[in-house]
């Protein structure tokens, strides 16, 4: 099997600093919006087992690496969060628009 250890990584981060994010909307589709997005902005590394993920994740113990790749999870939340595409987000949309 072969895993993309930033995956693992992403999602983990996104978990420790979900709350810290402030998104609009916090519904699944987001949530995996941000994933994708954050993912397509990363270099992948893969694995070919589940416990060589912490080889990867021992690499950004830097604090400067983790750094990085939370300003890029910061930057794709607050995207989604301004423009999400989901029906929460779209029916929020469509509500303020009718009281202007």
């Amino acid at each position: 099997m072969v895993i993309n250890a930033m995956e693992k990584i992403m999602k983990d981060l996104f978990s420790e600093y979900e709350h810290k994010l402030q998104m609009k909307c916090t519904c699944e589709s987001c949530k995996e919006d941000v994933l994708a997005m954050v993912l397509n902005k990363v270099q992948p590394k893969y694995v070919t087992n589940e416990e060589k993920v912490m080889y990867i994740k021992a690499g950004y113990v830097d604090k400067q690496e983790m750094t990085t790749l939370l300003v890029k999870l910061i930057e794709c939340a607050k995207l989604v969060s301004d423009n999400p595409y989901c029906k929460t987000g779209k029916k929020a949309e469509v509500d303020q628009s009718s009281t202007v």
